[in-house]
């Protein structure tokens, strides 16, 4: 991150940043300013899983999705970000029905944004061309036609394009009148040509608003703009750093979204990351003090993770904890 561009202030594990200069803005959202991260890839619960959630672990159960939506509900959770990983995978857009058909039970308010996870992209792109299913070699951004270790399929067709088929206009989250779509931070090893992320944007939302009407409304991971300092997204957000940041404030466009996890222990990780513990609660509630009342969007990772011990569900350790902090909050700083 080039410190350079922000002002930036860190203490307790809280990271805030405004990029210089802001740009004035009126934000309009369609749902409430706080969201989750969305895993949905589970058949059971992950043996690294330290507290165990209280409902069945198997998205495959219409169940699963009812109750996981329910507590969202409750939590007064504006939306969630599916975190996507594109066609023929685990965490393919076209297999969200399951969640539309559990808002629409639970009283059809909450709202679904795109989490593009971009390590997928180059992933796909590598198992296309007979490899493993490794991100070496590395994506090239500025190859469009996909002659070479690139492709503009990867983004658009098996991942844009499925999750806005798939849907629906009245299920998305939207700032402006403009659908959300959250960008993986990204590049440092798996992408080459990153100055060239700038021109992938542009033909995404081109693509998007030629084939349904809307023209995405785009918040990567700010190291994109290191990456790529053509780019000109419409916000941004600064994803945690365990130990370092475990919430962080960024505004851009005049657009201020707030990142926090309450808690993170990944002990499948490699490399290994130092562990947030959640004392209680304590380092989750801090991080809501710190970005919720100047958040005009508050991303959580992650409501159901369990995969790295990051979740907000209700468990039998803490029941519903961190639902009812969350409520509180959204409830406050609304």
């Amino acid at each position: 991150m080039k410190r350079s561009l922000l002002r930036f202030v860190a203490t307790a594990g809280i990271g805030i940043a405004v990029m210089s200069p802001p740009i004035s803005a009126q934000v309009v959202r369609n749902a409430g300013k706080y969201g989750s991260m969305l895993s949905w890839w589970y058949q059971d619960l992950p043996p690294q899983t330290i507290d165990r959630p209280t409902i069945p672990w198997d998205a495959r159960s219409p169940g699963w999705w009812k109750a996981i939506v329910a507590q969202a509900t409750y939590a007064k959770l504006g939306w969630l970000a599916a975190a996507c990983w594109g066609q023929d995978t685990d965490a393919d857009p076209a297999m969200l029905q399951p969640l539309l058909r559990a808002i629409d039970a639970n009283g059809g308010a909450l709202k679904v944004a795109l989490f593009d996870d971009t390590t997928s992209e180059a992933l796909r792109k590598n198992r296309a061309k007979g490899r493993p299913w490794d991100i070496l070699p590395p994506f090239d951004l500025a190859d469009h036609d996909g002659t070479g270790e690139g492709g503009f399929q990867y983004f658009y067709d098996q991942q844009w394009k499925r999750f806005f088929a798939t849907v629906p206009d009245r299920y998305r989250l939207k700032v402006n009148g403009r659908p959300v779509v959250f960008m993986w931070h990204g590049g440092h090893s798996w992408y080459t040509n990153q100055r060239s992320f700038h021109t992938l944007i542009s033909d995404l939302r081109a693509a998007t608003l030629r084939d349904f009407k809307v023209d995405p409304f785009v918040i990567p991971e700010e190291d994109w703009l290191d990456l790529d300092p053509d780019f000109r997204p419409d916000a941004i957000y600064d994803w945690f750093d365990p130990g370092d940041r475990n919430a962080t404030l960024m505004t851009y466009g005049g657009v201020t979204v707030g990142h926090l996890v309450p808690g993170y222990n990944c002990p499948t990780c490699n490399p290994p990351h130092p562990i947030v513990e959640r004392e209680a609660g304590a380092v989750f509630r801090a991080g809501l003090e710190a970005v919720a009342p100047k958040s005009d969007l508050v991303l959580v990772e992650g409501f159901v993770n369990v995969d790295e011990n990051a979740q907000l569900v209700e468990t039998t350790t803490w029941g519903r904890l961190y639902l009812d902090l969350l409520r509180y909050y959204a409830t406050l700083f609304p």
